[in-house]
């Protein structure tokens, strides 16, 4: 508490001015972070968190949290920031650097070409920006239509194009419903804590045990109950873990 009362002061007295602006304080955390000042820093990306989410500033918290040695939180943030800007290059490359410091590695089996194209493709916008796409696609279909019907364009060029276009509205406005029953029905989580007892039932005894996971796993939550979440891993296994364990994205 007295660290983030010091940080509000010293950013008062260095900008001169009555508020603080989440600007402020980013550039703030910046200075701490330059100088290696990680836990002052974080508490001035924390602070801005309470007003405002950005894809850049918990880029810069999950490498705050990296250069504290919290892998799981690290991966938490940079999780967080590609779920606004799925195509942040320093974020996907963060991510995967941090993520060879996973000690849990789950191989999932490779799919069809198809099935691991369609899932790139889905997982590289924000639902937003597919409905943007399907609209496009839309108005596109629309004026192929009208240059044929007013001879504008040659005809047989025209239709083709206007087919191109129907087939491309009818693969975003798929990718537009999937993405959102994915959002609506999908609730994940990252493992924070360093190393996790995984128990078959919401119960803290050692015979429940039945295997151990690490921070910086990234699940799928089942279910939750107080203090407790129940999570599935990418291979299908199973069980409940401690509410404090886990953040959820």
């Amino acid at each position: 508490m007295m660290r983030i009362i010091g940080i509000i002061l010293l950013a008062m007295v260095s900008l001169r001015s009555d508020t603080i602006s989440a600007d402020s304080l980013f550039a703030l955390g910046n200075r701490y972070f330059s100088i290696e000042k990680y836990d002052y820093a974080l508490d001035a990306y924390s602070a801005i968190l309470e007003e405002v989410e950005h894809p850049d500033l918990y880029f810069n918290i999950g490498n705050t949290f990296y250069r504290l040695g919290y892998i799981g939180k690290a991966v938490w943030a940079y999780e967080k920031g590609l779920q606004f800007l799925p195509r942040h290059k320093d974020l996907n490359y963060n991510l995967d650097i941090v993520n060879t410091r996973v000690q849990d590695r789950i191989k999932v089996p490779q799919g069809y070409f198809f099935i691991e194209w369609y899932s790139s493709l889905k997982n590289k916008y924000t639902l937003q920006d597919l409905i943007v796409w399907g609209g496009l696609m839309v108005l596109l279909f629309a004026l192929a239509g009208f240059f044929k019907e007013f001879g504008i364009l040659d005809m047989v060029f025209a239709g083709r194009t206007q087919v191109f276009f129907l087939i491309l509205t009818v693969v975003f406005h798929g990718l537009v419903l999937d993405k959102y029953w994915e959002l609506s029905d999908r609730e994940e989580g990252v493992v924070v804590s360093p190393v996790v007892n995984v128990r078959s039932a919401p119960v803290d005894r050692d015979e429940k045990v039945i295997f151990r996971i690490h921070e910086g796993l990234k699940v799928d939550i089942a279910q939750s109950q107080p203090g407790w979440f129940e999570i599935i891993l990418l291979d299908g296994k199973k069980g409940w873990i401690p509410y404090k364990s886990l953040l959820k994205l």
